[in-house]
């Protein structure tokens, strides 16, 4: 099992060297600064870098011989992640033993631990970014590694026995203190017992800070934000309202690519969409919602499709059946009201699915996430299609069902394309990336995630990934 494999060479690796590695910190320290100041030092160092070093040192080999890539980036990441894994773990811990016994109360230590987890995410996203943070291997023998623990033994055994350090312990005279000795004392030892306690109410109020500005960040701000989620195969959009209010559009074939995009953009309390639109009925499309579901149930489904031609979508049928959601089946010419004069309309509903409409004020965007042929018809008969500002690309850019007489009747000021990296049919088309020359493309598979961000005036167009 590689997971025993990795502990069970870190930990060796902490047996083996973590205390030479301190000694010879303080040694190569006492030749610039004092011996004290030295020794005080090493603990910080040695917890969040020589430690780390330790720890690396046996067990990349492992992840070379069984992954063919090394991360150089986890020699910088992990010693800046260290410091938040205790509260992961404490907190994580209590967040879920409480969560058993009285779930508000494991709520809240959830939102303890949100910050922790958060950044160790951020900043393992961060430093994995940079080009040369990955190094790759095509094969690695065996012998190969074998070669290096032997090595790597005998110099840990064949260098001179490392000195071991050494303790003074100052024994107490057996005159009684005197008081003014005892009152010096206290007053020595008073600051060093406050001293966790200051700790605690510092961190505490760090936590606050972040967790204050995070959901000040996902507040309503009075604009309609649409963002096409990058969650690989299928399709993921994401509406929120001027008001506040969420909806999702499917959401594709994994629940942790799903999960995770919902979680940084919507508000950190926030723990229910005000609406699931079901557009697509293939498994791409629906997979990942009926786990996703139980995090982010819905207060309303808009359903259009085969209600049983996929497993996934047998799956979300019973799940809503259980849970007792409102479920309305799609109808051309049905709208949904999302507040605030926004309003989502359904262009066209079929047996595969459905073409929208969002819309306010002078933002308009096409979403064609389910067509067939005949509804395909109806868009390139409907003289209201014109001038939107987004058009989004039907099923991944399959050419028939994105001809360039729509894409120049809809004249959209940008194009959207959802589809995974390698899709495996091959998607986009050529003919369809042909059809949109000339119009700003954005697609998930090399810009990540896009939002689109709009006054009802001006647009706003952010990427992940420019």
């Amino acid at each position: 099992d590689v997971g025993f494999q990795l502990s069970f060479m870190a930990t060796l690796g902490l047996v083996l060297y973590a205390t030479p590695l301190i000694d010879g910190f303080v040694k190569l320290a006492e030749r610039f600064i004092p011996s004290e100041a030295a020794k005080r030092i090493s603990q910080p160092v040695g917890e969040y870098f020589l430690f780390t070093f330790a720890t690396l040192l046996p067990t990349l080999p492992v992840m070379v011989y069984t992954f063919g890539r090394l991360p150089l980036a986890s020699l910088l990441a992990n010693p800046l992640v260290l410091p938040a894994q205790p509260a992961v773990m404490i907190l994580g811990g209590l967040a879920m033993l409480f969560g058993m016994v009285v779930q508000p109360l494991g709520q809240l230590f959830a939102y303890l631990t949100w910050p922790f987890i958060a950044y160790t995410i951020r900043m393992a996203e961060f430093w994995a970014q940079f080009r040369g943070s990955m190094v790759y291997f095509d094969r690695v023998s065996g012998l190969s590694l074998l070669v290096f623990y032997i090595v790597l033994l005998g110099l840990t055994f064949g260098i001179p026995a490392w000195r071991k350090r050494l303790l003074s312990v100052e024994n107490a005279g057996d005159t009684a203190p005197s008081l003014a000795e005892r009152l010096a004392a206290f007053k020595e030892w008073l600051p060093r017992a406050l001293a966790p306690l200051a700790s605690v109410i510092l961190v505490g109020m760090a936590i606050a800070v972040v967790l204050v500005w995070r959901m000040a960040i996902a507040a309503p701000d009075g604009r309609l934000h649409l963002t096409f989620l990058d969650v690989g195969s299928g399709d993921g959009v994401l509406i929120q309202t001027p008001g506040g209010r969420a909806v999702l559009i499917d959401g594709g074939s994994s629940a942790s690519a799903l999960s995770d995009a919902l979680g940084r953009r919507l508000p950190l309390g926030m723990r229910k969409l005000d609406a699931l639109i079901v557009a697509g009925a293939e498994d791409e499309q629906l997979g990942a919602l009926p786990k996703v579901l139980e995090r982010y149930p819905a207060n309303l489904v808009l359903w259009s499709g085969p209600s049983g031609g996929t497993r996934s979508a047998r799956l979300l049928r019973e799940y809503i059946a259980q849970d007792q959601v409102p479920l309305v089946e799609a109808q051309t010419g049905g709208s949904l009201d999302l507040g605030d004069g926004a309003r989502l309309r359904i262009i066209s509903a079929n047996q595969r699915g459905t073409a929208l409409l969002l819309e306010w004020k002078n933002f308009r965007v096409l979403l064609p996430v389910g067509l067939d042929k005949g509804a395909l018809s109806e868009l390139q008969a409907n003289r209201e299609l014109v001038d939107m500002t987004a058009v989004m690309l039907s099923d991944g850019g399959y050419a028939p069902l994105n001809p360039p007489e729509l894409i120049g009747k809809l004249h959209p000021q940008v194009v959207l394309l959802s589809v995974a990296v390698g899709d495996w049919r091959n998607l986009p088309d050529a003919e369809t990336l042909d059809a949109v020359q000339g119009y700003t493309l954005l697609r998930t598979d090399r810009n990540g995630w896009i939002e689109l961000s709009t006054d009802g005036e001006k647009l706003w167009v952010e990427v992940e990934k420019p």
